[in-house]
């Protein structure tokens, strides 16, 4: 156990509260993964909880949880949800996520949770009340299967069924976050055979979800994409669209990337890199693109051939260019505008090309020709 969870469990004892680790890290111990997030629930309310520790935050007053710092090691700590430990534990989503740990008693399971573990199974304790009080927890049910390889028990698929029309409501920040977990699984085609069942694709339109896309991913076996941005390429690729990004609200650069990425992959499926392609791809998304050639069984440009073309391009970014936007206006006496960025994506275009070399004076000349 983690030497600064057990301080916390500590402290909270020793002020004389119950407190108890809960929840993934607790399920990831007996998986024998390694716990990624540490979560303790606690008969302290949050005042309580604070006046416990030197450093913490308040970030959940809805169910009033305390961020607390020990070393460089982040505990969510959470007053129970209801008046008694027993409360809590049968309040969480699912029993595999119900499972507790104690100071004194080791691991503690009151809803029969390990032996889900061993059958690899995903169930609700009252899968009526906790999947309609939260729908958002049948997407999290979908991204334990894609990450865990599990299935879900009977009686919580069909609550799962049931109450799917209630993801209508949910926050569709909070839906981004499970959406993208479930995509870079490991167990993807388990994933998207239980989205098809409780029928998503009616209740969560813009998810560009259809008989294509589920075939495709259901035949995905033991896949996992390695970043947000990836799994999203590889999601919308198949889909045949963007529209996704629209709808849900991931940042400006996550989406950009996406996008970037999307249509160069387009643009690799009828040509080879040319010099500007790849210097306006970059390298990091020139070897993406390559990689997600390689995992659909394509031919694809090796790492090392690509790295020792973009090192022998002219330039690599524009910041390389021998000459600036400020030269330009002063060279030619003419107002700031949009046509300086036009001029200097021009030039760098010549210079990547090697139609002109890259030196300021040479540089002046080609843009001064080739504007008359």
């Amino acid at each position: 156990m983690n030497k600064h969870v057990e301080q916390c469990l500590q402290t909270l004892h020793e002020k004389g509260y119950e407190a108890y680790l809960v929840g993934g890290a607790v399920r990831d111990y007996l998986l024998g993964l390694k716990p990624k997030d540490f979560d303790i629930t606690t008969s302290a309310s949050p005042e309580q909880i604070e006046a416990c520790f030197h450093k913490t935050i308040r970030i959940n007053e809805r169910f009033q949880t305390v961020l607390v710092y020990q070393s460089n090691v982040q505990i969510e700590v959470s007053t129970f949800k209801g008046h008694t430990f027993v409360d809590d534990i049968q309040a969480r989503d699912f029993t595999i996520n119900s499972l507790a740990y104690s100071l004194k008693d080791g691991v503690l399971d009151l809803v029969n949770g390990t032996s889900d573990l061993t059958n690899k199974c995903i169930r609700s304790y009252r899968p009526e009340e906790i999947l309609q009080s939260d729908p958002l927890r049948i997407l999290r049910a979908a991204r334990f299967v894609s990450t865990l390889g599990f299935h879900v028990e009977k009686e919580t698929l069909q609550a799962c069924q049931k109450y799917a029309n209630g993801l209508t409501a949910v926050a569709r920040e909070r839906m981004a976050v499970e959406w993208v977990g479930l995509l870079k699984g490991g167990y993807k085609h388990k994933a998207f055979s239980f989205l098809e069942t409780i029928r998503l694709e009616e209740v969560l339109p813009f998810l560009t979800l259809h008989p294509f896309v589920y075939n495709v991913l259901k035949s995905n076996e033991s896949v996992s994409w390695d970043s947000d941005v990836r799994a999203l390429v590889e999601y919308c690729l198949i889909a045949g669209t963007t529209d996704m990004l629209a709808a849900l609200p991931f940042s400006k650069q996550v989406k950009k990337q996406v996008k970037q990425r999307y249509h160069m992959y387009h643009y690799r499926l009828n040509q080879q890199w040319s010099d500007w392609e790849l210097y306006q791809a970059g390298l990091s998304m020139a070897i993406e693109v390559e990689k997600i050639r390689e995992g659909r069984g394509m031919d694809f440009e090796a790492l090392e051939k690509m790295k020792n073309r973009y090192q022998e391009l002219p330039i690599q970014s524009k910041s390389d260019l021998d000459l600036t936007g400020r030269d330009l206006i002063e060279e030619l006496n003419k107002n700031p505008g949009p046509w300086v960025k036009a001029a200097l994506e021009q030039l760098q275009k010549a210079v990547v090309e090697r139609v002109v070399p890259n030196e300021r004076d040479a540089l002046i000349h080609y843009y001064m020709r080739e504007s008359e």
